[in-house]
């Protein structure tokens, strides 16, 4: 019985002692030495590794930009919102400051209605409907 106390107070000990470690991060010592092409000193610099955490392109967004993102949703959202048009999947994307509508559908109908309740929820942008009949 004493055994496992003393086994379930290390145990316990060393979960404490990891998680701790675990929390805490080293400083960054690492210096990088840049050779002076003009005279005989050396200038050194902090260096940090760079952040994974945003793809280097990525492209900022500006409030038109964010806006016609958000028409596009709704507009993608209406058509799957609409009976005859759900079951075709329809997608509404933002391209140029415009809406473009893709996917398939069986009738001219449909795609003309597809259009026509894009027209409604986003009325001051321009719609592409690019959707096929089959």
């Amino acid at each position: 019985m004493q055994l496992l106390k003393l086994l379930v107070q290390g145990i316990s000990v060393s979960t404490v002692a990891i998680l701790g470690l675990g929390a805490c991060t080293p400083p960054n010592t690492s210096q990088t030495t840049v050779p002076s092409t003009s005279a005989p000193t050396t200038t050194t610099e902090n260096t940090t590794a760079p952040s994974t955490s945003a793809p280097a392109t990525t492209t900022a967004q500006t409030p038109q930009n964010q806006q016609i993102d958000d028409i596009a949703d709704r507009v993608e959202e209406a058509l799957d919102s609409d009976a005859t048009l759900k079951a075709f999947d329809l997608d509404a994307d933002d391209r140029d400051n415009s809406i473009v509508l893709t996917g398939r559908v069986q009738t001219s109908e449909q795609k003309s209605l597809a259009e026509q309740i894009a027209r409604q929820t986003a009325a001051n942008v321009s719609i592409n409907n690019e959707i096929v009949t089959q």
